[in-house]
């Protein structure tokens, strides 16, 4: 399944933020990195929320971040950062991302690999099998939320 990242619609899962002045770079325009810790942000709000939704423990890190910027952003103003798991394999698993403005406007998508992580030894490990299981069912519904449509708490947009 190839999915649209800057596509809004493909997303049950969103956080909203506030643009800080904090971000705005030398050019007047939010900074690419202020971008990429709003993506952060709904990304780890997502995974709390698979990983509190009572399967076995586990963690992931990441394993390495793909962006393409696609506009800019000013401050003051709003955007939507949005998250979903789009595959899932024996050791990580991927969540696309896209952030859109106050316009509803596509600013940025990300692709986030995240490598599964054995907490003593700290080295990449295969996911539980039901952990993996659950994965793979967000990751093949339509909005990369569970396939009865509910979203993990805390991002229902």
């Amino acid at each position: 399944m190839t999915l649209d990242l800057a596509d809004r619609r493909i997303y049950g899962f969103a956080t909203d933020e506030h643009l800080r002045f904090a971000d705005v770079d030398a050019n007047g325009h939010v900074n690419n990195g202020a971008f990429l810790q709003l993506l952060e942000n709904a990304r780890v709000s997502y995974m709390r929320a698979i990983v509190h939704s009572g399967l076995p423990r586990f963690r992931v890190v990441v394993g390495r971040l793909e962006v393409d910027f696609k506009r800019q952003m000013f401050y003051p103003g709003r955007a939507t950062a949005c998250a979903r798991l789009i595959e899932v394999q024996a050791r990580k698993c991927v969540i696309g991302h896209a952030l859109f403005d106050g316009e509803e406007q596509c600013t940025a998508v990300l692709k986030a690999i995240m490598v599964s992580l054995d907490e003593r030894t700290h080295r990449s490990t295969p996911f539980d099998p039901a952990v993996r299981t659950a994965l793979e069912k967000y990751a093949a519904s339509p909005q990369g939320v569970t396939p009865n449509g509910a979203v993990p708490a805390g991002g229902a947009k």
